[in-house]
C-alpha cells in the first residue's frame, strides 16, 4: 500500500471516528436537555398544584412546559415523549380529560414521571 493511500485511509478513519464520538456526545447532551425539561415541567406542575390546592384549570404555561419536554424527548424515547405530549394536552383543558371516562388513565402521574427522570439520570451517570 502506498503511503498516500495509508494516510488518506487514516484521515477517513479519523473523520468517521470524530463523527461517531461527536454524535455520541450530542446524544448525551440531548438526553440531558430532555431530562432537564421534563424535570422542570414536573417541578412547576407540583408547585402549581401545591400553591392552588390542586386546582385543575387550564394552564397555558404548564401546557407549554410539557410540550417543550415532549419535543426534546421525542428523539430520545418516543413512548415517554407521547406521555409528555398527553400531559401537555391535559393542561390545555383538564376538565375535558377529567370528565372523559378512561382518559385520565392515559395521563402519567407526576410520581411516575419523576421516577422515569431518576432512571434516566442514573443511565446518564453510568456513561460518565
Amino acid at each position: 500500500m502506498a503511503l498516500a493511500e495509508f494516510i488518506s485511509g487514516m484521515g477517513l478513519t479519523e473523520s468517521v471516528l470524530d463523527k461517531v464520538l461527536s454524535k455520541r456526545g450530542t446524544r448525551i447532551t440531548k438526553k440531558i436537555s430532555a431530562v432537564t425539561l421534563m424535570q422542570r415541567a414536573i417541578n412547576n406542575t407540583e408547585a402549581y398544584l401545591t400553591r392552588t390546592n390542586h386546582d385543575y384549570t387550564p394552564n397555558e404555561a404548564l401546557s407549554n412546559l410539557w410540550n417543550d419536554a415532549f419535543a426534546s424527548m421525542i428523539s430520545i424515547d418516543k413512548d415517554l415523549a407521547w406521555k409528555l405530549n398527553d400531559k401537555s394536552r391535559f393542561w390545555s383543558n383538564p376538565q375535558r380529560w377529567i370528565q372523559n371516562d378512561g382518559a385520565m388513565e392515559l395521563i402519567p402521574s407526576l410520581n411516575e414521571l419523576d421516577e422515569k427522570c431518576e432512571q434516566l439520570l442514573v443511565e446518564l451517570d453510568k456513561r460518565k
